[in-house]
């Protein structure tokens, strides 16, 4: 993996991911750029497979993620990158093909009753005022 093309990773990610987040979201960018060129017989660049990664999986599983009041709510306590990556493997199943029904999916395994999500949000507070009071 070139350095140019982990430095688009992330700026195209625009800050959704960490660079060790990068080298699991190069395979799926070359998972999709080998599908790509099996379906039109012919060579792409990597820039070209990016681009085509971004609006055919990553933006329709990540608008959900930061969107989708029940996505939150069953990802709460995890990072953005953590849940983007648990329904990719799901959406991955139907080749991505039905990438609401990987959502949905999603929920239902992971979800937590809005008393769970008030409870860690209420934990995840506390964190952070007790690390605000240990930087004093």
């Amino acid at each position: 993996m070139k350095a140019s093309d982990v430095s688009l990773i992330l700026t195209t990610t625009q800050g959704d991911f960490t660079q060790l987040d990068v080298p699991q979201l190069y395979v799926e960018i070359q998972s999709h750029r080998a599908s790509l060129e099996r379906s039109m017989s012919r060579q792409i660049s990597f820039e070209d497979a990016l681009y085509s990664w971004m609006e055919n999986i990553y933006h329709p599983i990540m608008d959900q993620v930061k969107e989708n009041m029940k996505v939150r709510i069953a990802s709460s306590g995890k990072r953005l990158a953590e849940a983007y990556f648990d329904i990719y493997e799901l959406a991955q199943e139907n080749d991505f093909r039905d990438i609401p029904e990987a959502v949905q999916r999603y929920v239902d395994e992971n979800g937590k009753s809005i008393f769970d999500f008030m409870l860690a949000m209420l934990h995840l507070k506390r964190m952070n005022e007790q690390k605000q009071k240990e930087a004093i």
